[in-house]
């Protein structure tokens, strides 16, 4: 048995096994095969119908996690490269690394319900001077209508694209690039589900009272007693508690959340949250 499917199977093996180098040579040997050819064939010239292996592997997620009440997750991660002709590749902020490095990045929807996660997209994302040279475009392999994206309007189109494959989740998250955007917030309120985004310190929001303010000024609404001690669930070293607050805004269904280290007070996140009507909000 041979072909891309075969040989794409024979690669992931490979990289799933203990101690095997993640080069060719390597992976072939591990799993069994005299020369590296059929792998570097596959990484080099096979020619693959991705969004179409997105869709059968998001269909199959769907029928294992269920369709009904998860929780879609965007983040985005960057690879290290060391040269310049990677599709996307450039020196931009790494949250992997948590530094500016040459790298490229990549927008990923995670799909989770109570059996588990899986990735279910993912887009490159492609910063704004790539598309000031053409021809390095079209050397990479980028279509000529492919336009720039903001990582949020990633998420976006990734977000419909899950609803339009069936996925109907109740619950979003993602942390401050995407909380940031009032359009994906917007779709999210739109479709009928719930989200809690990062926000930054100087996210701006009207509060019951009427008063507009930073969610940093927010902070100082809570009283000694307003704070409520809580676990985000289990971690390495037992139950991660933070000290929480919950403040009001003027929409009846949007709240600011503020979480606050235990260890440090002045460890302090702030997240945007919506419940739409009828959405269990413990």
């Amino acid at each position: 048995m041979t072909g891309p499917a075969h040989n794409g199977v024979l690669y992931l093996r490979g990289l799933l096994m203990p101690g095997v180098a993640g080069n060719c040579w390597s992976i072939a040997e591990a799993v069994g095969l005299d020369r590296p050819y059929r792998l570097h064939h596959l990484l080099e010239r096979a020619h693959w119908e991705e969004d179409t292996a997105r869709d059968v592997v998001r269909a199959f997620l769907t029928r294992h996690l269920g369709a009904d009440g998860g929780v879609l997750i965007f983040d985005e991660t960057g690879q290290a490269k060391k040269g310049t002709k990677t599709a996307a590749v450039g020196r931009q902020y790494s949250g992997t690394m948590g530094r500016v490095e040459n790298v490229i990045v990549a927008v990923y929807t995670t799909y989770a319900t109570k059996r588990g996660h899986a990735l279910i997209d993912r887009d490159l994302y492609v910063q704004a001077d790539w598309f000031d040279d053409p021809a390095q475009m079209a050397t990479a392999g980028f279509p000529e209508d492919h336009a720039f994206a903001t990582k949020p309007a990633l998420a976006l189109a990734q977000a419909k694209r899950a609803l339009a494959a069936g996925i109907r989740p109740q619950w979003a998250t993602g942390d401050e690039v995407y909380g940031r955007s009032r359009e994906l917030r917007e779709f999210l309120e739109g479709t009928g589900i719930g989200y809690v985004f990062a926000v930054p310190a100087n996210h701006q929001l009207t509060t019951s009272g009427g008063g507009r303010m930073r969610a940093d000024q927010a902070l100082h609404l809570v009283e000694p007693n307003g704070w409520n001690r809580h676990s985000c669930g289990a971690g390495a070293k037992g139950q991660r508690c933070y000290d929480w607050a919950w403040i009001a805004t003027d929409h009846p269904r949007r709240w600011l959340l503020i979480r606050r280290s235990i260890a440090d007070p002045n460890e302090i996140a702030y997240f945007y949250a919506y419940a739409p009507e009828g959405h269990p909000c413990p």
